[in-house]
């Protein structure tokens, strides 16, 4: 940029936009953050702002329009000095979100979107904020605030006007039946590099370095560690299709965008334990030969990605980081290698690996056509390995354990731990670590405490909103990829959210395909089209105006779109709407004729 035009931002935000170009291997990489860290300092993306930071990226003010049109958290008016997200998503409304939602309109005055008179304050409902054990949530700008009640919300505003102390950090559960593998460090500040190194950090890497990349991979094939963000592949068996031999550089990518609704685990890692998501970075980088590794959290875990960048910058300043880590060689002979974190600003879609490095590249999270396939041609066309946080937390655990002793925790071909974030209708909501196979009934109703209130239990969602709903004579089931995929839903994110009796299932199905038709990214027509249909039918069909043929026609309008898109996004709004429809039909038509829907309090705030 020309040293003579006078800059929009501060003296202070352009080094650092100066800093963000300078460290990736392409400067359109930083054009997100950049976004971000612009709209924080000015308000929102003025002409101005897209202006200069086209110029600063080198690329056209349409091409940043483009990019920025797609993220749901970058906005082109201004907003109010405190902008108030509600979460109204499947776990926030279960716990009564929508209530909450109702009391800060009331409070500020104002609407959807609307911003007060004075311009301190707007107000949005917004879509799952990753804080669903602790629901119902909401975030003041990057604040989160968990666990309200209507009557708590005018002391948040004033706290607000008065510049007082405001956000909590989520709780931590325990339970006897909890096997701590990954969340051992959870509570012991080791978020503290000093603290983390006192409770073994950073050993299993050193054990790494001199072992060397086939032990490493045989390690975690051994492990039977499969991937924690929902497909479940091997993570062993991943490493190995990386090429040897490459002439692009190859990359780790580190998955912390977590948006799939009732999943809020990563939250926790990232919160209590950043250096063993760095710690496992470097292990991966060693078993398939990378130099840089990105570490990418979602847009609204700010505070989070703090935490992760103050680790990274103490991992560097230890020399655990850097041209020779761990000082084993000289700049000549030792073992390089770099972290690079990122922050994503608002896109469910960004979780499909492709789509996320699309994101990480500065540009739309659009899935990529497949083959080819990340570990041949990924990021910036390199061989790219990409796992999910908290797939990439466990691995210094299972280096230091042994993949055998790890494997052994769990059931056969699903081995360790998991940490299931549980939420909805229980008494004790929260993360737990409990082994791979762990009974779903056991858990809802001896960790979890049972059903909220002594009621009874309608259904369960056992991985997170994509995976079909179950009924209660069905939950006696291991919780693992294989029994929870034979009784005919899937593990996935590994997000149990428990439904009572009083939940109006028709309502529950908007709520979620309102989700997906949200973030449809709109490239496929099956996606786009069905998730749009998909809402207005059953938006209609609550409010009382469906018709018998109605039934028939989502169930089918939903089949259509399994398997007819680039990315698993139709797939995760159809599987769900489907079993809705198979398992409840009898409550869909409960709602025919005009009938008002026997549970709903919400049918005002959910619009077409």
């Amino acid at each position: 940029m020309n040293q003579e035009t006078m800059s929009v931002f501060s003296p202070q935000l352009v080094a650092r936009f100066d800093a963000l170009a300078a460290k990736y291997p392409q400067r359109r990489s930083a054009l997100v953050p950049m976004l971000l860290y612009a709209q924080d300092e000015v308000g929102y993306l003025s002409d101005a702002v897209i202006s200069e930071v086209a110029e600063r990226i080198g690329i056209t003010e349409l091409d940043v329009r483009n990019v920025a049109s797609y993220y749901s958290m970058l906005r082109f008016k201004p907003a109010g000095k405190f902008n108030v997200q509600v979460c109204t998503n499947i776990s926030c409304m279960l716990r009564g979100g929508y209530e909450v939602y109702e009391r800060f309109q009331q409070e500020l005055g104002v609407g959807p979107k609307g911003v007060t008179a004075d311009g301190v304050f707007s107000l949005e409902e917004v879509e799952c904020i990753g804080a669903c054990s602790w629901a119902p949530a909401i975030q003041v700008n990057y604040d989160f605030h968990n666990k309200l009640t209507p009557d708590q919300v005018p002391g948040i505003l004033d706290s607000y006007r008065q510049a007082k102390e405001r956000a909590a950090l989520p709780a931590l559960v325990y339970h006897p039946d909890e096997v701590r593998i990954v969340s051992r460090r959870f509570g012991k500040g080791a978020a503290r590099i000093d603290r983390y190194l006192e409770l073994g950090g950073y050993e299993a890497v050193k054990k790494c370095l001199a072992q060397g990349p086939d032990w490493i991979i045989n390690e975690m094939k051994a492990s039977g560690l499969r991937g924690r963000g929902g497909a479940g592949f091997p993570t062993g068996m991943k490493w190995s299709f990386v090429p040897k031999q490459s002439t692009k550089p190859k990359y780790v990518l580190v998955n912390g965008d977590e948006s799939e609704p009732g999943t809020c685990k990563d939250h926790l890692i990232f919160l209590h334990d950043p250096h063993a998501v760095i710690e496992g970075t470097i292990i991966a980088g060693l078993a398939i030969g990378a130099k840089l590794g990105f570490i990418y959290l979602r847009g609204e875990y700010r505070y989070l990605l703090e935490i992760m960048e103050k680790a990274v910058a103490d991992a560097y300043a230890r020399g655990f980081l850097g041209k020779n880590i761990f000082s084993l060689g000289d700049e000549s002979t030792g073992t390089e290698f770099h972290i690079i974190t990122q922050t994503g600003a608002g896109a469910y879609e960004v979780g499909e690996e492709s789509a996320l490095m699309e994101s990480l590249e500065g540009k739309r999270g659009i899935p990529r056509i497949k083959p080819p396939f990340p570990a041949v041609v990924g990021l910036y066309g390199g061989p790219t390995v990409i796992n999910n946080a908290e797939t990439i937390a466990t691995v210094p655990h299972v280096i230091a354990m042994g993949g055998a002793a790890f494997a052994e925790v769990g059931s056969p071909r699903n081995g360790g731990t998991r940490l299931f974030s549980i939420s909805g209708h229980v008494e004790r909501p929260g993360v737990y670590e409990l082994p791979m196979g762990y009974n779903l009934k056991r858990m809802i109703y001896e960790v979890a405490g049972g059903v909220r209130g002594g009621r009874g239990l309608k259904a369960v969602v056992p991985g997170g909103s994509s995976t079909p709903v179950l009924l209660p004579e069905e939950i006696d089931i291991g919780m693992d990829f294989d029994q929870v995929g034979k009784a005919g839903s899937m593990l996935g994110s590994a997000g149990v959210v428990v439904i009572d009796d009083q939940t109006c299932i028709v309502e529950f199905a908007l709520r979620t395909i309102s989700f997906y038709q949200h973030e449809s990214c709109g490239w496929c027509i099956p996606c786009r089209e069905g998730t749009d249909w998909l809402k207005k039918s059953l938006t209609r069909f609550h409010a009382g105006f469906g018709e018998a043929k109605d039934i028939d026609n989502i169930q089918y309008l939903a089949e259509n779109m399994l398997g007819r898109t680039f990315c698993p996004l139709g797939d995760a709004a159809a599987m769900p709407t489907i079993a809705f429809v198979k398992k409840f039909r009898k409550e869909f038509e409960d709602h025919l004729n005009g009938k008002p829907c026997p549970f709903a309090k919400h049918m005002d705030l959910v619009v077409v």
